[in-house]
């Protein structure tokens, strides 16, 4: 019996110690075109749906390209003195996240007893012609969110909604050089 309340006292305290100083943050989002429609993820009952935002159709100089529609997170304390523009006051490096996922998650970030600053980033990537354009025009991103993250919680971001400026039901391709990325 006393190697028992021993082994329960000893778990307890494990517990209770593994409460470290971070908590995890979570978003999703959904790429759409200038009407709504979703491009990616396209939904259950989507026929044309991508299965990814890699190589979509875009076009540079009248030459077909393909491009990747990526996501980028910021977690920023806006309290910081030179501001979230600063490298300095980045809670954690920026995270860009893959094309073929419309979910994230940033698994250690500090508590705060104070709101951080989510700035959710589109980025255009075209390998074919070496380029990372992580801010394009053509890209309709949400105001930044202020959320505190606790210890031990998931903070949970929801949603982003991204529109880009193609009509999918008209074949458009996404001109990269309007975008201010070629």
């Amino acid at each position: 019996m006393r190697r028992r309340a021993s082994l329960l006292l000893v778990a307890v305290g494990l517990l209770v110690g593994c409460g470290d100083a971070t908590g995890a943050v979570e978003l999703a989002w959904v790429f759409v075109d200038r009407g709504g429609d979703p491009i990616f993820p396209g939904g259950v009952f989507s026929v044309d749906d991508e299965h990814d935002s890699c190589e979509l159709p875009g076009v540079v100089a009248d030459q077909g390209v393909p491009y990747d529609l990526r996501v980028e997170l910021e977690i920023c304390d806006p309290a910081c003195e030179a501001g979230c523009d600063a490298e300095e006051c980045l809670v954690l490096p920026r995270r860009r996240f893959g094309c073929n996922t419309a979910r994230g998650n940033e698994p250690e970030v500090p508590a705060s007893d104070e709101p951080y600053r989510f700035t959710l980033r589109a980025v255009v990537g075209a390998s074919s012609i070496d380029v990372d354009c992580p801010e394009p025009t053509c890209i309709a991103v949400p105001a930044p969110r202020e959320r505190v993250v606790e210890a031990g919680r998931v903070t949970d971001l929801q949603v982003y909604q991204l529109a880009v400026d193609v009509d999918r039901n008209a074949g458009e391709r996404l001109d990269l050089e309007a975008c201010g990325c070629a």
